[in-house]
């Protein structure tokens, strides 16, 4: 799996901010997090944002193979129009529908996006176009029920995060892959509740990702984004429910500099510190074999 960006909707550091947290970042000369996005492998991704194109240009990890994506809300930062558009100019590709996974109600508030861009374009919008030639297709997913997509079982929760569409809540996604390795991605996420730490109940992950979107700024329990306290807080109850084990790879993804005075160093000093399990604070173009 391949880190194609690791921040939040900001940016870090945000490039139209001059506070002490993002000039701090730029004279330590840290590197830049674009929005989160997590390619599985060269067919499958998990979220679509803005500078998932820039990024497969940048890492050498092109997308032309990709056959799904998995969408875990309908905020920009996670599923932009302008990345698929891209697809209107694409003669060449591996000729198959790309399957775009996402709730019901996200499903719903698109295709009233789309309909408003085929408003304003007179006509047919570069949306509309993609799928009446079927070069992308929408699949709706059914919160706790699995599902079978790209060679994976699928399992989706659903966080306390919500999104563009109406009562859509961010979706929290189980994979199991095809050599039976288990990947979990939580962002957006907050504190799980019971429920969902009951349907994960014995999961045993291998792999966690998950986002730390706050670092040090104090978050109240009910946010629907972790800082690095809540994010201690939901690793260690995930391992007391087996969602995660002693031997998962953990990461932090996320990361956002908006109030958060954490270097990338001092986040991970952060987790060494709280963290009863190796949690490792993820970065742009990072790579892990699952």
């Amino acid at each position: 799996m391949f880190f194609l960006g690791t921040g939040a909707a900001e940016l870090s550091p945000n490039p139209f901010c001059n506070c002490e947290v993002c000039a701090r970042l730029r004279k330590e000369g840290a590197k830049p997090r674009k929005r989160s996005s997590l390619l599985i492998d060269n067919r499958n991704i998990v979220d679509f944002g803005p500078e998932v194109p820039a990024a497969s240009q940048q890492y050498g990890q092109p997308l032309y193979d990709l056959d799904n994506v998995f969408i875990t809300h309908t905020h920009e930062d996670h599923f932009a129009a302008s990345t698929a558009e891209i697809l209107t100019m694409t003669p060449y590709r591996n000729g198959r529908t790309l399957e775009i996974y996402m709730s019901e109600k996200g499903i719903a508030w698109t295709f009233s996006m789309i309909e408003a861009m085929d408003s304003v374009s007179r006509g047919k919008s570069s949306f509309r176009k993609l799928l009446d030639t079927g070069k992308i297709r929408f699949v709706p997913v059914k919160p706790y029920v699995d599902f079978t997509a790209g060679g994976m079982e699928v399992f989706a929760v659903e966080s306390n995060h919500h999104a563009n569409g109406d009562g859509e809540l961010a979706l929290n996604y189980l994979f199991r892959l095809a050599n039976g390795k288990k990947l979990m991605y939580a962002a957006d996420t907050g504190l799980y509740d019971k429920k969902n730490l009951e349907a994960l109940s014995g999961s045993k992950a291998d792999c966690l990702v998950m986002e730390g979107t706050g670092g040090s700024k104090p978050f109240p329990d009910e946010s629907a984004h972790l800082n690095a306290e809540n994010y201690v807080r939901n690793v260690h109850a995930m391992a007391e429910n087996d969602v995660i084990s002693n031997n998962t790879a953990i990461f932090v993804t996320h990361i956002c500099s908006v109030g958060n005075n954490y270097n990338h160093e001092e986040y991970q000093a952060y987790l060494d510190a709280n963290c009863r399990y190796k949690a490792t604070v993820a970065y742009d173009g990072m790579e892990y074999s699952l």
